[in-house]
């Protein structure tokens, strides 16, 4: 199972530090940015399930980073964290496309009730995600290029998930066999990057798999 990918975005360290434990405690994989315009070019790199962005932020605000993010055709789930003195920015805010907010201080349980909510209805409405020219259907378990679907078995599945959600950057080996048979991990590993690999060229696709040191990731050519 692949953990859901949290970015958080919060300017005050102390407060970013806390929520970052809650949401590792509860499970998620977490990346903190302390700034709206690290937050957006960090969206630019890598694929999360969900942001919890500040409004008040240096550099780029939350309600910039927002508009800048749906310009761009980015509709990743965000719930605001917002100050009883920000309703005018609320209202902004979800007018422009955010999907949620609190008002701090808020309680622990009902920001991972909504991010569960967010990250349920957001699985629900999309399950397929186009990566360079082919199109990765999570729910059918296939890779379609051209009209042309191939089908990929549960394992050949969650690579491709975790590598897509991670382009452009390492995954590392020991991310890699979490998802695979216990035993003979390095012969697992290999076995199925061929396998996937083989099916992206049978596509012709412009996706490759990159060995690098320490693990793989995935371009396009």
């Amino acid at each position: 199972m692949i953990n859901e990918k949290i970015l958080l975005a919060e300017d005050e360290e102390d407060l970013s530090r806390a929520i970052s434990t809650i949401l590792k405690f509860n499970k998620y994989d977490v990346t903190q940015v302390y700034n709206g315009l690290d937050a957006v070019n960090e969206l630019k790199e890598n694929v999360y399930d969900c942001i919890v962005m500040d409004i008040m932020m240096p550099v780029m605000d939350g309600i910039e980073a927002l508009k800048t993010l749906r310009k761009s055709g980015n509709y990743t789930p965000i719930i605001f964290l917002t100050a009883k003195s920000e309703t005018d920015d609320k209202v902004t805010g979800l007018d422009l496309g955010a999907n949620d907010y609190l008002t701090k201080p808020f309680n622990n349980k009902e920001l991972l009730a909504r991010i569960r909510a967010l990250i349920r209805n957001s699985t629900e409405r999309k399950e397929k995600i186009t990566f360079g020219s082919i199109l990765f259907d999570k729910e059918k378990n296939e890779i379609t290029k051209d009209n042309i679907s191939l089908k990929l078995n549960n394992k050949e599945s969650e690579l491709m998930e975790m590598l897509i959600k991670n382009k452009n950057r390492k995954v590392e080996e020991k991310e890699i066999t979490k998802i695979l048979d216990k035993g003979k991990e390095k012969e697992q590993e290999k076995m199925y990057i061929n396998f996937l690999q083989d099916k992206l060229d049978a596509l012709n696709s412009n996706a490759k798999i990159i060995k690098s040191f320490g693990g793989y990731s995935i371009t396009t050519i």
